[in-house]
């Protein structure tokens, strides 16, 4: 990767007519539309263009352009490159406030509020290439910084993310990591067919748009390749120890600094003293399998998802998977085209859409695009980001008046239940058996909803594939015993079953002042002040912390650009006026966390209907936010000094 500058396009046009024609008829006609207003410096374009509708699906960047509207739309733009080309690739053109917002209307496909404008604007690098950059406010001398040194727990995205704050802003730091690479769940997770499901365009830092990804949505491999690229490009690797485990970490309330306990690879054990700590853990991490009776007893090879044996060979064998959430819907497909049989155990299923471009290649027209033509690749990036996910997602919220009857909390609901219960007619009409076992009886996002592209509907109909919705029984040292008796032979079980998400921080123990542990002081009730503070907890922070799941809207590294320039301007705040230690008030945290459980009980995740991880054993959601982004965004901008107390006032706060 190459450093891009802030039009987001590197390269010359050189290409002549017809290899730009050829080029141009692979790329979305809308995005093309407009690149153009900044070659030609004019909005003709869209103001005597055609009218583009909402997107239909995640990643959909057409429009909903009928074929000739498409067409024409794409032969101006064409015209207006060719223009640019033989003019020398004059600078591209500044549109303005006005301007700018009908473009993304016209983009979006519906009148976008101003007030989204600027989140945008800032997410698409449309004014620099990192608008979330470090920045003090006032000159700090280099010992000040050096008295600050910082810790943070986990090299995936978000330890990354606020390293690279932390660098710009010349704040010693050391990222504490287990594995011996960098990628979080990215290089934990490999099991064959994992990919994101959130398009890569947007699921990816919005100051490295100028990484090619091969797919719309990327594949394991590839994720874990860019992270380790941005380790590289920003000089991140430099600051990581890895092969050591976090077993805890202690306020040392005399010095005003967390004593970090960590035990290496080699079993040695040590203290690191930091000022600050952060974690950067997330939730995915702690695998969870159910302690079916006889599972020990089982001769043949088992391992969790999360737990991957790439020394194990699927191929010719007799597999078992048990769950059917996300990671089934990807790994069937794949492992039904190797193992000799393969058996899904299911508890309950799961909403799935098919999504048409889930499996699409970048086009050779596209990867050309986003480095010949100007902000092609910003305007990408807010496409695929589905930013009207962010207004009132009716879709997922309860309407009293609406009769709970368990199939769905509202117009709106019952509306999505009704065209994917439609999806599954068409994927399963001929397999009715299949259609009754496979599709919901709850309402849609009960659960964490899934995506394909119709491969596990396909997958399942395989004469070597079976689904099973009887209940496991036992476990013996040939297979599987379900609740009717009946045993199937297997020579590896699978367990999709999911992670110990309701268990944060853990095992880890975490005392803050006066000595409690972190999950003593939430008790049921896990959360952060903006989900990143907690009271009695000075100087610690969290990215990915409870209470900042993305229920609705938007994906989890926007959300971690977020919190990491809020963590970095805390540490910030301390720093320039003088504090060894920050923490948030705790009736400013209590507020907080009441307001969001009360937001939270309007949504379908708190109903009792069905199971989800998203609660706890009291019912509680306690993993996702009821927040928009354009809130979150509004409220991580930089932390306000009134929220907390200095080292000399926590006693009172």
């Amino acid at each position: 990767m190459t450093q891009y500058s802030a039009n987001q396009a590197s390269k010359p046009i050189t290409e002549n007519d017809e290899e730009l024609e050829r080029l141009f008829e692979e790329a979305s006609p809308v995005v093309l539309a407009l690149a153009a207003v900044h070659m030609s410096g004019s909005m003709d374009i869209i103001r005597n263009g055609p009218k583009t509708s909402l997107p239909t699906y995640n990643g959909d960047i057409y429009g909903s352009l009928s074929q000739e509207d498409g067409d024409a739309l794409r032969a101006k733009a064409l015209e207006i490159a060719k223009a640019w080309r033989d003019a020398g690739h004059p600078e591209p053109y500044r549109p303005s406030e006005d301007e700018v917002h009908k473009m993304l209307c016209f983009l979006l496909g519906f009148d976008l509020p101003r007030e989204y404008q600027p989140m945008i604007r800032e997410d698409m690098a449309l004014d620099a290439v990192d608008a979330r950059t470090f920045e003090w406010t006032r000159e700090v001398g280099e010992e000040a910084k050096l008295r600050h040194p910082v810790a943070i727990i986990g090299a995936g995205m978000s330890g990354m993310l606020i390293g690279l704050r932390l660098k710009q802003a010349g704040i010693p730091f050391t990222i504490l990591e287990r594995h011996d690479s960098v990628g979080g769940t990215w290089f934990e997770n490999r099991y064959p067919g994992l990919r994101v499901d959130v398009p890569s365009h947007s699921y990816s830092f919005s100051f490295v748009q100028d990484y090619r990804w091969s797919h719309l949505y990327s594949y394991q491999g590839e994720l874990l390749e860019y992270f380790r690229k941005c380790r590289d490009r920003f000089g991140i690797g430099e600051h990581i120890r890895y092969g050591v485990t976090v077993k805890g970490a202690d306020w040392n309330e005399a010095e005003r600094r967390w004593d970090v306990a960590i035990e290496t690879s080699d079993g040695a054990r040590e203290t690191v003293e930091a000022r600050s700590l952060v974690s950067a853990c997330g939730f995915f991490n702690k695998t969870h399998t159910p302690d079916f009776a006889g599972k020990e007893s089982f001769k043949g090879i088992q391992f969790h998802s999360g737990e991957w044996r790439d020394d194990v060979s699927l191929e010719g064998k007799r597999v078992a998977i048990i769950g059917n959430a996300a990671t089934t819907l990807q790994m069937v497909p794949p492992v039904s085209e190797i193992a000799s049989q393969l058996t899904v155990y299911q508890r309950s299923p799961s909403w799935t859409s098919v999504n048409p471009d889930y499996d699409r290649p970048i086009h050779d027209g596209e990867q050309w695009a986003f480095e010949h033509l100007p902000y092609f690749a910003g305007w990408m990036r807010a496409a695929v980001f589905n930013w009207t996910l962010d207004l009132p997602p009716l879709h997922m919220m309860v309407d009293p008046d609406w009769p709970q009857d368990g199939r769905a909390v509202s117009a709106a609901n019952e509306a999505v239940r009704q065209r994917n219960t439609a999806q599954y007619e068409k994927w399963l009409g001929d397999r009715p058996d299949l259609l009754e076992k496979l599709l919901p009886k709850y309402p849609p996002f009960v659960k964490r909803p899934t995506v394909s592209h119709g491969n596990f509907f396909e997958a399942v109909k395989r004469d070597n594939v079976e689904v099973v919705t009887d209940a496991i029984a036992r476990i013996t040292e040939n297979g599987i015993v379900d609740e009717t008796g009946t045993e199937r032979t297997f020579d590896i079980i699978v367990y999709a079953t999911g992670y110990k998400v309701q268990e944060y921080i853990t095992p880890m123990k975490i005392r803050g002042r006066g000595g409690v542990e972190i999950n003593e002081f939430w008790q049921d009730r896990p959360g952060g002040y903006l989900g990143c503070v907690v009271p009695h907890f000075p100087n610690f922070y969290m990215m990915y912390g409870p209470g900042t799941n993305l229920g609705y809207n938007g994906n989890l590294i926007f959300n971690s650009e977020l919190q990491a320039r809020y963590i970095a301007y805390c540490i910030r705040l301390s720093i320039e006026n003088g504090q060894e230690a920050l923490e948030v008030r705790e009736k400013v945290y209590d507020d907080y966390m009441d307001r969001s459980t009360e937001k939270l009980k309007q949504f379908v995740w708190s109903t009792d209907f069905g199971t989800t991880y998203f609660r706890n054993s009291a019912g509680m959601v306690t993993t996702n936010s009821p927040w928009s982004m354009l809130e979150m965004w509004t409220w991580l901008k930089e932390p306000d000094p009134d929220d907390f107390v200095g080292a000399d006032d926590m006693a009172e706060a």
